[in-house]
């Protein structure tokens, strides 16, 4: 059973993972990848053991295996929702669709140039920086029903 747990909380990790994605180039032959500045699943059993007791009992894999859960359904409706924005599916949003953005509409003159979220500074939004602006952007209270 212990495994099992392990190889869930694996799944949860990546499920996690994900939620966060973040645009990267990948490495090349000639330059080594820079370690690990986080354990990952480090920190994630640590945000689950809520007791700090160094074990997860099943209430609390529980309630983390359903925020992953969340967080991956979260993902799935971004991602949908940042290709139905990619009108001409190029795979990013760039500044002639950013502006029909809601959230950009909404925020009317106070809002961010695309510039703001543009990490790699291409033009356009990938779906890491996408995932930014939203972070930024939405309502507050949105967040916190998303997170539940």
């Amino acid at each position: 059973m212990h495994s099992l747990s392990l190889a869930a909380l694996a799944l949860g990790m990546l499920i996690a993972q994900g939620a966060q994605a973040q645009t990267h180039k990948p490495a090349t032959a000639a330059v080594p990848a820079a370690p690990a500045t986080k354990d990952m699943a480090a920190e994630t059993f640590k945000q689950w053991d809520k007791n700090a007791d160094g074990q997860l009992s099943l209430p609390e894999f529980r309630a983390g295996w359903q925020q992953a859960q969340a967080a991956a359904q979260l993902q799935v409706q971004l991602r949908r929702q940042f290709a139905t924005l990619d009108a001409n599916h190029d795979g990013a949003i760039d500044a002639s669709e950013y502006g029909n953005l809601v959230l950009i509409k909404n925020a009317g003159k106070t809002a961010p140039p695309l510039a703001r979220f543009d990490v790699n500074a291409d033009g356009k939004l990938e779906f890491g920086e996408y995932l930014k602006l939203v972070e930024a952007l939405a309502p507050k209270e949105a967040a916190k029903g998303a997170a539940k």
